[in-house]
């Protein structure tokens, strides 16, 4: 059974419907696994909510970086045409223009490719995979030519004097810095999310014991089921009430 983003919650509530209902039973429930306990299932049910709540911070931390590398592209693209714009105004620059435009029509005519939403794991037991390249060339060839754009203004000696403060050299390379920051931070915020979600998915459905000994949430729901059975009977009300609580 494959678990989808709206699995999750679910599978939360049937586990809180699992543990009150053991909760509930006389005489207490008494399972042989230590990690059975009422107790036990409450120290669980915290952390998988800590596991999806670590999920949807990731997945909201890596849209907030993505929309603001969107946002900043075109800012460049705008500051760079009002940049060639104030060169192209003084016949001083007019050697260095050609250079000066050609870096800025590059830039500008640099289109990004889609980033398709990142594809959630679907095996618990399967090793994390490799990251792959997700559009992130296309942004890091903006990069290099926003770069060459600065460089070449450097050659328009007096630039500076009297520019707006926002295409300022000074600025433009600001923002260059901030624009690769994103570039850099971008592809670790999805390995961040892979991992979690990883994590997330082993912790509810994984088949094999997880790193710190303990076992999924599907595991221990068939264990549940079976220390009641063992305890109260298999046709007792004990074992009823939880007998069709399904994972």
């Amino acid at each position: 059974m494959t678990l989808n983003e709206q699995s999750f919650p679910d599978r939360l509530a049937r586990a809180t419907l699992l543990k009150e209902a053991c909760a509930t039973m006389t005489p207490a429930f008494t399972p042989a696994g230590a990690d059975l306990t009422i107790a036990a299932q409450t120290t669980l049910l915290v952390t998988l909510t800590n596991c999806c709540t670590n999920v949807n911070n990731a997945v909201n931390d890596l849209k907030e970086k993505t929309d603001e590398r969107a946002t900043v592209v075109k800012d460049i693209k705008a500051r760079v045409t009002r940049a060639l714009g104030r060169v192209k105004s003084n016949l001083v620059w007019a050697p260095k223009l050609p250079l000066v435009k050609a870096a800025a029509d590059s830039l500008r005519a640099a289109r990004v490719t889609k980033t398709t939403p990142l594809p959630p794991p679907t095996n618990p037991d399967a090793p994390a995979p490799a990251p792959r390249n997700r559009g992130g060339q296309s942004y890091k060839d903006i990069e290099g030519h926003f770069q060459k754009f600065n460089n070449a203004l450097t050659k328009c000696t007096g630039y500076d004097t009297g520019a707006p403060p926002d295409i300022f050299s000074g600025a433009l390379t600001n923002l260059h810095t901030a624009y690769k920051t994103l570039n850099d931070v971008i592809p670790q915020k999805e390995t961040d999310l892979t991992e979690v979600r990883l994590d997330r998915l082993r912790r509810f459905s994984g088949k094999l014991p997880l790193p710190d000994g303990t076992t999924s949430l599907r595991d221990r729901f068939i264990r549940i089921k079976t220390a009641v059975g063992s305890q109260y009977g298999r046709t007792s009300d004990q074992f009823l009430s939880v007998k069709n609580i399904k994972f």
